[in-house]
């Protein structure tokens, strides 16, 4: 879909260091729109939301407008928009 993002890595304890158990639940789309309203509700420019994980304010731009999002950058999302990342924890 063009208006959501799908992450198709999973992690296992090779990728992530830890072990998750045979089970590992893929992760769910994020719709588009869910990620520019909380950069919106944050009060902060694409520059600042998207360099937190690593990515250009361009690159953040084309994301917020249907282009694919690299499975590493769409897993720190799902575990920010989670509560399990913090702004603490994603500065560099």
């Amino acid at each position: 879909m063009a208006n959501d993002f799908v992450c198709e890595a999973r992690m296992d304890e090779h990728t992530a260091g830890i072990n998750l158990g045979s089970a590992v639940e893929p992760v769910r789309p994020i719709p588009l729109t869910d990620l520019r309203q909380l950069r919106i509700s944050k009060r902060e420019s694409q520059e600042k939301f998207w360099g937190r994980f690593g990515v250009t304010q361009s690159s953040g731009s084309r994301f917020e407008t249907g282009l694919s999002i690299p499975a590493p950058v769409a897993i720190l999302l799902k575990l920010y928009v989670n509560g399990k990342l913090s702004d603490g924890d994603l500065q560099g």
